[in-house]
């Protein structure tokens, strides 16, 4: 069994208290048992357990969020790495962890858009592109980052990179897409594309994710996918508007049968 205390399983919530994300925290922490949890929120759940410790921190709006994660989370954070959760995004199965993925200063989920030279290209359109080769963002929203990686953009003078779209505001798409290059010139690693998509799934897509088996996967992260409690997951949009997402149904079909999640959809 690998060693999980060097972890702090960890949710931000700016604009409430977070209450929603223990759920998150707690599966993630039981499906990594030794790891550490934190919550940083301006106010503290009511009901939040002795196991999550709560500091306070001042309200974020959705840019100062990306800014606190850049700049000030390194300070928060007393362990040699830290796994950030979200309501929408934990693990799904400590079984499948990879003792490589220490290895790492950050891995995320391999998300939709990727830089092909300067160009952002959503919607896994860069898919077969090799020249240049595209630098895939890796999603934020469930994320393994070593407290070096914390650290790099306030020790180096990064700057947060302004931009009116909204895309280009996310500490994901700054850190492992704009910045990624000199961040690797500094030292820190990434995780290839290849063992990031076993580690965590935003949505998946066609041809990249097709020889991705489910069972080897350790997490997700999805805005239509909510840990309600340890063991139910709430769909925020309609039953039949998952067609439409490549292998969704059979991702939750996974997760409910393989996994004993309970599946609830919007009415």
């Amino acid at each position: 069994m690998s060693d999980y205390s060097s972890l702090t399983v960890t949710s931000i919530f700016g604009h409430n208290d977070g209450a929603a994300a223990i759920p998150a925290i707690l599966r993630s922490m039981k499906e990594l048992p030794g790891s550490k949890g934190l919550l940083l929120s301006p106010q503290k759940p009511i009901n939040l357990p002795s196991q999550i410790d709560w500091t306070e921190i001042l309200p974020l709006d959705y840019r100062q969020y990306s800014l606190f994660v850049m700049f000030s989370l390194h300070n928060f954070i007393l362990t040699e790495f830290c796994l950030i959760v979200q309501d929408d995004g934990w693990v799904i199965n400590g079984k499948s962890w990879k003792k490589d993925y220490f290895d790492y200063d950050y891995i995320g989920g391999p998300c939709h858009a990727a830089f092909v030279g300067s160009e952002l290209v959503p919607a896994y359109q860069w898919v077969g592109t090799s020249n240049p080769t595209p630098i895939v963002i890796q999603n934020g929203g469930l994320s393994l980052r070593s407290k070096k990686f914390l650290k790099v953009p306030s020790c180096h003078g990064a700057l947060y990179y302004f931009s009116e779209e909204q895309i280009l505001q996310n500490e994901d798409v700054q850190l492992t897409g704009i910045y990624r290059l000199q961040l690797e010139k500094l030292g820190i690693r990434f995780a290839p594309n290849h063992l990031a998509k076993q580690f965590s799934v935003e949505y998946l897509g066609p041809i990249f994710h097709d020889d991705l088996d489910l069972s080897n996967l350790l997490g997700m992260h999805g805005q239509t996918r909510k840990l309600i409690d340890e063991n139910t997951i709430q769909i925020t949009i309609p039953k039949d508007q998952l067609q439409s997402i490549h292998r969704e149904d059979e991702l939750l079909n996974y997760l409910s049968s393989e996994l004993n999640y309970n599946i609830s959809y919007s009415s």
